[in-house]
């Protein structure tokens, strides 16, 4: 198991020109293929490819029986071979939409799974890419072990390498004017402290081995969807288990969980639906800036009764507060000026809760964490 080395992360605010004039909207999507009847389901696969149109696709489980179909019927596409002429080495790949990118940089490492483990290697497939605009972007993707069959503590354990690995990749790639977005079927829900690990950094100890994540990451739709309770991502249930994370500075604008059935009577094509983000390349922006002219500090974070939010800005105005909790419930509302605002929030329960401040100069998101 590698030792995670200390980094610290500098991010700058690089805007220079107004999005307008030099943005490019990028649409990716992350989508488990899989079905046990994928002789009968795989045209409204390519449906909901082609209805959603991203111009990049991380096709998860798609596998030696399955990708070759992906590859012949997505005309618009090309396979990104990361892995040389052996794709079949892996299920997860990266699918570009011709004559858009140039490919900078590409490959794929082999993650530990667990003892025990019998199923396929599990790998993430990563590359730069830069847009036509000259603007650059990191996409990694990745197919997580399941708990689910097998030892679950086992599981969970190739879960946490898994995740450990995926962001020290990132940050071995780390620039802080290039977004990262890591996606696919981590299979597990935001509870989980593999997802808590990858979206609050909370370090993990196991073994008698603690990892920590350098790399801040966030739930793309959350970045899109403030406030509203994220769908499931599997088509029956209520399972969070694909994930689209962004680090602060992508410029997400949208997000969806694509839930509509093609194949006559509504019925998703895979037992997981697809993940689709626009972000914009057009302005880079810094981690404490994301989506913002303001500066916003929290402290102390994590809190235990009262958190103080400093909000810097050139003119005192108005801004309104709002937090939420992690199922996209708002917990707490109120209305304050740019500088400092103490909120009480005793009365909420341990955890990890989102804010956001919304002011003239845009809307600013960040968490905070009661203990």
């Amino acid at each position: 198991m590698r030792q995670l080395k200390t980094i610290t992360a500098f991010w700058f605010l690089t805007v220079a020109f107004s999005p307008a004039a030099f943005g490019q909207e990028i649409k990716l999507m992350s989508y488990n293929i899989g079905s046990s009847m994928w002789s009968t389901t795989r045209d409204s696969v390519i449906a909901r490819i082609n209805v959603n149109e991203p111009d990049v696709l991380c096709a998860i489980e798609a596998g030696q029986n399955t990708r070759p179909y992906l590859e012949s019927e997505l005309t618009n596409y090309r396979l990104l071979l990361t892995f040389g002429g052996s794709p079949n080495l892996a299920e997860s790949h990266i699918f570009l939409k011709r004559n858009m990118f140039t490919v900078l940089d590409s490959g794929y490492i082999e993650v530990s799974t667990y003892g025990g483990y019998t199923g396929p290697g599990r790998y993430v497939n990563w590359a730069q890419l830069a847009a036509s605009s000259g603007k650059e972007f990191f996409v990694y993707a990745s197919h997580f072990v399941s708990t689910i069959g097998g030892n679950p503590d086992s599981a969970t354990i190739g879960q946490y390498r898994h995740a450990d690995e995926m962001v020290q990749l990132m940050a071995s790639h780390f620039s802080s004017a290039i977004p990262m977005i890591t996606a696919g079927d981590f299979n597990a829900d935001s509870s989980k402290d593999v997802m808590q690990f990858l979206q609050n950094q909370m370090p993990i100890t196991y073994n008698s081995i603690t990892i920590n994540n350098p790399i801040d990451l966030e739930d793309s739709w959350y970045v899109s969807n403030p406030g509203t309770t994220k769908p499931a991502t599997v088509s029956t249930g209520f399972g969070r288990i694909d994930w689209i994370l962004t680090t602060p500075n992508t410029n997400v604008t949208n997000a969806i969980i694509d839930g509509q059935g093609v194949n006559g009577n509504g019925d998703p094509p895979s037992d997981h639906l697809p993940l689709v983000i626009t972000f914009n390349l057009g302005t880079i922006i810094s981690i404490e800036d994301a989506e913002s002219g303001t500066s916003p500090k929290a402290y102390p974070n994590p809190f235990e009764e009262q958190v103080q939010f400093t909000i810097e800005s050139d003119d005192i105005e108005e801004i309104s507060l709002h937090i939420f909790d992690l199922r996209g419930r708002q917990v707490k509302s109120l209305k304050a000026f740019t500088g400092s605002v103490k909120v009480d929030l005793t009365e909420l329960v341990d955890g990890i809760y989102l804010y956001e401040i919304i002011s003239s100069h845009g809307i600013r998101r960040g968490k905070i964490i009661k203990e």
